[in-house]
């Protein structure tokens, strides 16, 4: 039924699976922090066929299943949960604070619940929802839930003036609508072996408190005293980019192609098989403080890779990205009348389970 109000973005909250995607038993939830933007869309795949005798098309029907592609935008936070909730990177520990972009995780799959409001009351989503273990009603409300999302696109960016924001992009099997009745609804997942969702559990809206779900976790500043870009100059001369230097933005993102496998007798894709290296690109614009030696045929001879060291802190605490192994793609200056002189440079990357990307973060 339709509402008397639109659906407006302080009537909504994200949910993230505690687990993974297709379950028999029942899971609970973690709250997906500080987004931003929500989207998707839905492409209806469908095949055409002509036959002698006629202009007109014979056929044009969908012969499997569509897909789903999901967008989150959010402002990242200390500890990556949502990274970590999201797939892109794995929670478990290991014997460095560092974890590589995919590893472990590539081929995991998690849903998503978006929750809006009742229409009866202008409400915040937030005053439904107990931040503890106990279980909240959300009868009334009403849920759009995205089964089997993989990720597929990871992209950061922040400059003066702004707090960083992470986008990310999320192919899906399924989706639901479902007007909630109580504490729980059924799971939006397919059993993508089966092509069926037969004996899949029931998400349970109930907070793990080990989940470190604050719904107002400290807000990182690219301008805290702690926050800080670590670059290395480069080979062919010009603006500095290692110690003192005036960076304005930069912008990273990562791309991870996935094959949809599909078979007879099942109209859902059952593998959607990572295809690595996923491909990383990494830009910086900075004003120009000055000139270090260089020639720009030395590259030819000498193609050298680069490691770039991104810190974003919240007082003594910080989160780190370290990219590895990039190299140059294009640079440019350019310096108007009346104004400074900028200098932007492009740059490439591979991102395997092993290398290529790295995280580290802080509890809080």
């Amino acid at each position: 039924m339709s509402r008397g109000v639109s659906i407006k973005s302080p009537n909504a909250a994200v949910f993230v699976q505690n687990g993974p995607s297709f379950s028999e038993l029942n899971l609970d939830v973690v709250l997906y922090k500080l987004v931003q933007d929500f989207s998707y869309s839905v492409s209806l795949p469908r095949q055409e066929l002509k036959q002698l005798g006629t202009q007109d098309l014979s056929l044009k029907e969908m012969t499997q299943q569509p897909d789903v592609q999901l967008n989150l935008t959010y402002i990242p936070e200390l500890s990556f949960g949502n990274e970590n909730h999201g797939n892109f990177k794995s929670a478990a520990l290991g014997t460095s604070t560092y974890r590589n972009m995919f590893s472990g995780v590539s081929e995991r799959a998690t849903n998503f619940y978006v929750v809006n409001t009742p229409e009866t009351g202008n409400i915040d989503a937030f005053d439904s929802i107990k931040f503890n273990e106990d279980p909240f009603d959300l009868t009334g409300f009403d849920c759009m839930a995205f089964g089997n999302c993989f990720p597929v696109s990871y992209s950061l960016s922040y400059g003066i003036g702004t707090l960083p924001s992470v986008s990310t992009s999320y192919i899906c099997s399924n989706m639901v609508f479902e007007h909630l009745t109580g504490t729980s609804m059924e799971m939006p997942s397919i059993n993508l072996t089966e092509g069926n969702n037969d004996n899949v559990g029931r998400c349970l809206f109930q907070i793990d408190p080990q989940t470190n779900n604050d719904r107002n976790p400290p807000i990182i500043n690219p301008t805290d005293p702690q926050s800080s870009v670590t670059l290395q100059n480069l080979q062919v001369g010009g603006q500095r980019l290692s110690g003192i230097h005036f960076i304005q933005a930069v912008d990273m993102q990562v791309s991870l192609s996935r094959v949809s496998s599909y078979g007879l007798g099942n109209d859902f894709a059952y593998n959607r098989k990572a295809q690595f290296p996923a491909q990383g690109t990494f830009s910086v614009s900075s004003l120009v403080s000055g000139f270090d030696e260089g020639f720009v045929t030395g590259v030819l001879s000498d193609d050298r890779k680069y490691d770039f060291e991104l810190v974003l802190a919240s007082g003594d605490k910080k989160m780190i990205y370290e990219i590895q192994k990039a190299k140059l793609d294009s640079y440019n200056y350019g310096m108007p009348i009346n104004d400074k002189m900028t200098f932007d440079a492009s740059f490439s990357f591979t991102v395997t389970e092993e290398e290529g990307l790295r995280f580290s973060g802080s509890t809080y």
